[in-house]
């Protein structure tokens, strides 16, 4: 109970404040009634002390100490009964509790200490037992949540529906893994996740308790209440309560350090999925791979607990061992060094280990910004060639890439690494039919797809007829040069390529006839 819940809903109502006023936000634990010399020896942090001021110091200094050894023991505060042995508390004293931030209160005589000692304690009685009812509340909804939450927002959700307050996990890089509150607002917020957890490390063998955060909202300052998920000792995710525009009590943090273990459980759990699926045959990449990705929330969600986002963009990755089909011996054993050498690598420069297996093949997934050259520099045993698809997105993105590095097969050679842009042109141009196909899509068909692509798609095609001669092709198509300009700045950032290069004229050259014969 707080010491202005007691000045509010008690007979304390009737006391006067008159030093420490800004710290009756301290907690009662219990009413002491102390008229003792030894007063400080009698008493005990939390403790309400009610005294009549017989004992009280008259010596100013041992007065100021009074005070000053009272604030240090952690009391809640002192009532003083006025004015039958004394008016008030002593200048001095007062003067000293407003220095150390130390509650003192005045209450007439006529009010009895059994009556303050009575309601308040009956309040801190009730307050218990609401508390434990609570507890229990909490207890009984988050073991609920432990078995049948289907992702880290269900948890979240459930959380918020019992504190009324927004929850969100994050991992330790400040990605956003579940959140109670509007996913779109809060991947807004992930850059603020990160930035407290660079001011405001977690520490690794800290305090299991929840740490109060300042967090940056836009346009003022608020608070989060921060507590780590961790799993054998290891942090693998982090809980925030938003405490925007309330504070925090005991049962917050109860329910939170609750909700953790039960986040670590759920994590645990979806682990132990993520190493079935590599004993299976790495299903959850063979099916983003393959095209047959489930979306479903729990599947996401393992996905991103594994690494993957869908939001970012990657590269596909095609290492193909020299090996016979079947497999010998050997060439498993050749196989597996290779998996934990890249399973190595990529956790060495913290990404994920996204790999799937396919006979002598091995297929994995490589955020954008990471250089795979650099990465085959490391691994590369000559024997093996590497395939690096297009930059690719989302779940039908992965399934395109795979399909980028499957064309470049037929082309690889042991110890070297192909590109997919720098082979499909030369195998264009040798007849073969699914290059061909692949040409088209990336050079013609983004601009079919487009609101009023046909426009750009003539414009492209007359470019093409026209040498991309500017002029002569916006005479052709009766259209103003400055129509022209606006049109070719679209065409090339629909294709994400620059017709200033005589290489790339040539194959759109080549890709629109392609189309043509194709249409035709």
């Amino acid at each position: 109970m707080k010491l202005d819940t007691a000045i509010r809903e008690t007979v304390l109502r009737e006391a006067e404040v008159v030093a420490g006023e800004e710290n009756l936000q301290r907690d009662i634990t219990w009413v002491h009634m102390v008229d003792h010399p030894d007063i400080v020896n009698w008493v005990k942090s939390g403790e309400l002390l009610l005294t009549t001021g017989y004992n009280w110091p008259n010596d100013a200094e041992a007065s100021r100490r009074l005070v000053r050894d009272l604030s240090e023991v952690g009391l809640a505060g002192v009532v003083l009964a006025v004015p039958h042995f004394r008016d008030h508390f002593p200048t001095e004293a007062i003067e000293e509790a407003r220095s150390v931030g130390f509650p003192l209160l005045e209450l007439p005589w006529a009010v009895q200490f059994s009556q303050v000692t009575h309601e308040i304690l009956a309040k801190i009685i009730y307050f218990q037992a609401e508390i434990i009812e609570r507890s229990e509340q909490l207890h009984r909804a988050l073991t609920n949540a432990a078995v049948t939450a289907n992702s880290l927002s269900d948890i979240a959700n459930t959380l918020r529906k019992l504190v009324g307050r927004e929850v969100t996990f994050t991992n330790l890089s400040g990605e956003i893994l579940g959140t109670s509150a509007d996913e779109a607002a809060v991947q807004s917020l992930e850059k603020q996740f990160l930035g407290s957890l660079s001011d405001s490390p977690i520490d690794a063998a800290g305090s299991q308790r929840p740490t109060r955060i300042k967090f940056l909202y836009p346009g003022h300052d608020g608070y989060r209440l921060r507590i780590s998920v961790r799993l054998h000792d290891s942090l693998v995710a982090v809980l925030w309560l938003d405490l925007e525009g309330s504070e925090v009590d005991e049962l917050d943090v109860r329910a939170m350090e609750h909700a953790s273990v039960v986040a670590a459980l759920h994590l645990m759990h979806q682990r132990q999925l993520a190493q079935q699926e590599d004993r299976l045959g790495y299903a959850l990449v063979a099916g983003l791979l393959d095209g047959e990705f489930s979306a479903s929330p729990s599947a996401l969600e393992r996905a991103r607990v594994c690494g993957w986002s869908q939001t970012s963009a990657y590269h596909i990755c095609l290492v193909l061992l020299d090996e016979p089909i079947p497999l010998t011996t050997e060439g498993l054993n050749r196989r597996e060094r290779w998996v934990e050498s890249l399973k190595h690598q990529l956790r060495s420069n913290g990404q994920p280990e996204l790999l799937a297996i396919w006979l002598n093949q091995i297929k994995f997934i490589l955020p954008a910004e990471v250089a795979p050259e650099t990465l085959w520099e490391s691994v590369s045993d000559q024997r093996a060639a590497m395939a690096i698809s297009r930059v690719h997105s989302g779940i039908d993105g992965m399934a395109t890439g795979s399909k980028d590095v499957d064309a470049l097969l037929p082309t690889l050679r042991p110890g070297r690494l192909h590109r997919f842009d720098e082979i499909l042109f030369p195998r264009a141009l040798l007849g073969d039919a699914n290059a061909r196909d692949m040409l088209i899509e990336r050079l013609v068909t983004p601009l079919v797809s487009r609101p009023r692509g046909e426009s750009l798609l003539e414009t492209l095609c007359t470019l093409a007829d026209e040498g991309f001669q500017l002029v002569n092709a916006a005479r052709s198509l009766g259209i103003h040069i400055s129509t022209m300009r606006y049109r070719l700045e679209r065409i090339e950032e629909f294709l994400n390529i620059t017709l200033e290069d005589p290489k790339v004229r040539f194959q759109v050259q080549v890709a629109m006839a392609l189309y043509r014969l194709r249409e035709d």
